[in-house]
């Protein structure tokens, strides 16, 4: 085989033809370029790996979709932090299952897990594995795409529905889809990682309004705050009570017995709680000893119904002057944040609550909910009472200056609508003052509140978070990128010019 060589112009030496065409000034340029290329490609792939390590393992992203799933509310990184114990979140779908939802919730958990590695993520295959399925759940067509949260033991523990925190609804022309997985994530954190959650009874016994007919979106709203909600059977001697828990009154047809009574006045006394709601049809002198376990503390109800005057029609709603748009008071832990935020709720058909004229020392009461000072009370007889501003809720506060838990609160409702299953729990902030005011009454620290996430089913656009994310944006896109490009651009012009 022969091989080429040529003479070097300068020496007179033969050299290889390859090596030659190695030396070439084009060739040497070229090479560059190729070589410059090749470095700026891996340099790119390195970062973009380095960058999605360091954003998994950070948590730090900015999340641009309509529904901003991972964009935590601030409650939610506050927990976060708070965990200081093992917990693991499941995720429950077959390992064949891949879709958006599914990628959707992954990137939310792997967030959790991001910020606070006690927080651990994992799957559980309903079909592989139905016996771990069961031990969460005693149904055994636990639904795929649900979500269980345990502590580290799996002693303490909670199921999130996949319905209970994803999909769609409407209502008349409107839609939109929910994603309400951060609330009942953070909640169920609190809950795992606490010793005990408050408990939540309604009254049963006399008649009273069944909670599990009557006050299903209040049950729900509860347990999604860590309440243990159950009802409450006076027949053992209230055994089960406690300081600190709250019992709920609603519309009792029959009174309570002398034993019943004294049980009642001996736990609130010890640091009970209690919430109590008479609607305008429920005649008083009928329950003297519900009467009197209220007057113990100096509360009691008027009868008859509120009415707005007719004039001041921002203080009801839709032209019905018995539908109150009360006054909030600004200052109480149940009503400041509303009040400033200008919450309007809206109490049709309530009873008049009576004012104490001479509190006891050390009792602090106070109007949560009023009138205007024009409004009047239609009475059972047909009398009208003179104008003036009524009571439609009222707190009652009798503190212990040696121990918190043995606080006793009370809280009086004019009106059920504040509370029961009805569309002014959607029209209104009627569901938000109630859970504060279920918060107020156990005072503990162990229920959240965080935002659901809902979307309009029209709107496809990014979202942005804020003006400061927009304007880096824009920097990046508009600026830094076609200047980096210029740059490149330039020193590759000259470079090539010089060949």
């Amino acid at each position: 085989m022969n091989t080429q060589v040529t003479k070097s112009p300068n020496t007179g030496k033969k050299k290889n033809g390859f090596i030659s065409f190695l030396t070439q000034r084009k060739f040497r340029y070229g090479g560059l370029a190729i070589a410059m290329t090749a470095v700026i490609i891996a340099v790119v792939i390195l970062l973009n790996v380095a960058i999605g390590a360091l954003e998994q393992s950070r948590a730090l992203t900015i999340d641009l979709s309509a529904m901003r799933a991972t964009d935590f509310d601030d409650v939610t990184y506050e927990v976060i932090d708070r965990v200081d114990k093992d917990v693991t979140i499941y995720t429950v779908y077959q390992g064949s299952t891949a879709n958006s939802l599914r990628v959707q919730i992954d990137n939310v958990l792997a967030k959790y897990h991001a910020l606070n590695g006690h927080i651990n993520v994992g799957n559980i295959d309903p079909v592989a594995e139905p016996t771990r399925i069961n031990k969460f759940s005693s149904e055994n067509n636990l639904q795929e795409g649900s979500v269980i949260v345990t502590n580290a033991d799996e002693t303490r523990f909670k199921v999130i529905p996949r319905d209970d925190f994803y999909g769609n609804t409407s209502y008349g022309s409107y839609s939109w889809s929910y994603f309400r997985l951060e609330s009942y994530l953070t909640s169920a954190l609190v809950y795992v990682t606490s010793e005990e959650s408050p408990n939540v009874y309604f009254l049963t016994g006399h008649g009273e309004m069944d909670h599990t007919k009557y006050f299903t979106v209040l049950t729900q709203q509860l347990q999604n705050h860590n309440y243990e909600v159950s009802s409450l059977s006076l027949t053992d001697g209230g055994k089960e009570l406690k300081s600190g828990d709250t019992v709920v009154v609603v519309d009792p047809a029959r009174d309570l017995n002398d034993a019943e009574y004294e049980t009642l006045r001996t736990w609130l006394s010890d640091g009970g709680r209690m919430l109590v709601s008479m609607t305008y049809s429920i005649d008083m002198t009928t329950l003297p000893n519900f009467t009197r376990l209220l007057d113990y503390y100096q509360l009691s109800y008027g009868d008859g119904v509120i009415s707005e005057n007719e004039n001041a029609t921002s203080n009801y709603w839709n032209g019905s002057p018995i539908s109150l748009i009360p006054v909030l008071d600004a200052e109480h832990e149940i009503t400041a944040d509303l009040a400033s935020a200008n919450r309007s709720l809206i109490v049709p058909q309530a009873r008049p609550i009576n004012n104490v004229d001479l509190p006891e020392s050390g009792v602090r009461y106070t109007k949560l909910l009023t009138t205007s000072n024009r409004a009047v009370v239609n009475s059972p007889s047909g009398d009208v009472s003179e104008p003036g501003t009524q009571t439609v809720a009222l707190a009652m506060l009798q503190a212990n200056m040696n121990d918190s838990t043995k606080d006793t609160r009370i809280v009086l409702l004019g009106s059920v609508y504040l509370m029961a299953d009805s569309d002014f729990l959607f029209y209104s902030y009627n569901g938000e003052f109630i859970v504060n005011v279920f918060d107020w009454l156990v005072n503990s620290d162990s229920t959240v509140e965080v935002s659901s996430k809902f979307i309009s089913a029209s709107d496809t656009l990014l979202a942005i978070p804020d003006m400061t994310t927009a304007w880096i944006i824009a920097g990046i896109v508009v600026g830094l990128i076609p200047l980096a490009v210029l740059v490149v651009g330039l020193i590759v012009w000259n470079k090539r010019r010089r060949l």
